[in-house]
């Protein structure tokens, strides 16, 4: 099994998702989000090709870009031949090229 390593900015963008959840739509609601893509984060390393690949990042034969799309956000991992690298969670109504600058770690 793949190592699932987790970035910080994952956690950060996810922490501010979360604080604008509670503001507009309450607590219960922004806890199911978080309890939806943490689940599926945390399954990653069984199948981590379940998702499909990011369109705008290219991926390469030893990493592939893929993310798994919650609402209207979507979590942004990388797969290598050892490890899964979940780098950030973003709103899919940003810019393409902003997205293109995402996967820089």
């Amino acid at each position: 099994m793949k190592k699932l390593i987790i970035q910080p900015k994952f956690y950060i963008q996810l922490t501010n998702i979360l604080g604008v959840g509670v503001e507009q739509f309450g607590a219960k609601v922004a806890y199911n989000f978080y309890t939806r893509v943490m689940n599926k984060v945390i399954a990653l390393p069984r199948m981590p090709a379940m998702y499909p690949k990011n369109r705008f990042i290219e991926s390469t034969d030893k990493k592939v870009y893929r993310n798994i799309l919650i609402e209207k956000y979507a979590v942004l991992y990388s797969v290598t031949a050892r490890s899964i690298h979940v780098i950030t969670i973003y709103h899919t109504a940003i810019n393409p090229e902003t997205i293109k600058e995402l996967h820089k770690e």
